[in-house]
C-alpha cells in the first residue's frame, strides 16, 4: 500500500489530517478539494466527499481513478447502536451492509457469499495491534449503512451511519482494500442532533488518532 486515500463526510472530519499533512498540495477536481501529502510518512489523498451513500461511493470512485490510491480508509463519526459502545468508543468496522435497501440484490452481481462488504484483513490486522497502541475503547465489528436518520433499526451492527457500506462497496468492486474508522458521537443513552454537534468534534478527532496511529505502523 504505497498511497492511502483518506475518506471523510463532513469537512470537520478531514481537518486534522490536512492540519497535519507535510508536503502538501491541493487539488480541485468535481466539485471536491483533495489534499495530498504525507502522514507518518505515508503518502495520503484526504478528501470529504459530503454526506450519504451516493456522495461516498462517488468520492470513492474519485480517490481511485483520479487520485491513484491503493487503499482507502474511512475516518469520521458515527451513532453507537449497542449498549456496549460509548460516546468517544471507537469502532473499526470490520465489515458492513446497507440498511435502507434490499441486501439481497448485493448478492446477485458481482456474487458475494453475503450481502455484506467485508474490510481488507491486513488493515484489521494493522488495526488491532494500532488498538493497543490508544488509551481509550476500541470495538471491531459490523457497520449499518443508509441515508435516512432513524433509531428503529434491527441490526447486529455496532454502529450506524451514512457512509461506510457505500464507500466499502466501491472499494469491493474495484478490489481495493477497505477499512473504516468510526468514533462515537451519540448512542441511545445520548442521542438526537444536540449531541453529534456537541460531541462531534472530539469523536471526528479520536477517529483521525486512531487512523494516524494506523499510518504509523505502515
Amino acid at each position: 500500500m504505497s498511497k492511502i486515500g483518506i475518506l471523510c463526510a463532513c469537512e470537520k472530519e478531514v481537518l486534522p489530517y490536512i492540519e497535519n499533512m507535510c508536503n502538501k498540495n491541493t487539488t480541485e477536481y468535481s466539485m471536491h478539494t483533495f489534499y495530498s501529502g504525507k502522514i507518518n510518512d505515508v503518502d495520503v489523498v484526504a478528501v470529504f466527499s459530503g454526506c450519504g451513500k451516493i456522495n461516498a461511493a462517488i468520492t470513492a470512485q474519485q480517490l481511485i481513478d483520479r487520485y491513484g490510491v491503493d487503499a482507502i480508509i474511512f475516518s469520521g463519526i458515527a451513532g453507537g447502536m449497542t449498549e456496549d459502545i460509548n460516546v468517544f468508543d471507537t469502532v473499526v468496522c470490520t465489515a458492513s451492509e446497507f440498511r435502507d435497501t434490499n441486501n439481497e440484490i448485493y448478492s446477485d452481481f458481482p456474487i458475494m457469499e453475503k450481502p455484506v462488504f467485508y474490510a481488507d484483513e491486513h488493515l484489521c490486522e494493522i488495526a488491532r495491534y494500532a488498538a493497543t497502541q490508544v488509551d481509550w475503547k476500541i470495538h471491531f465489528g459490523l457497520a449499518t449503512t443508509g441515508d435516512i436518520f432513524t433509531d428503529n433499526i434491527s441490526s447486529d451492527a455496532l454502529c450506524i451511519d451514512m457512509e461506510t457500506a457505500a464507500a466499502a462497496h466501491t472499494c469491493y468492486m474495484c478490489k481495493i482494500p477497505y477499512i473504516a474508522i468510526r468514533s462515537i458521537s451519540d448512542n441511545n443513552t445520548d442521542k438526537g442532533q444536540e449531541a453529534i454537534n456537541r460531541n462531534f468534534d472530539k469523536a471526528a478527532d479520536l477517529s483521525f488518532r486512531f487512523v494516524e496511529a494506523m499510518l504509523a505502523l505502515m
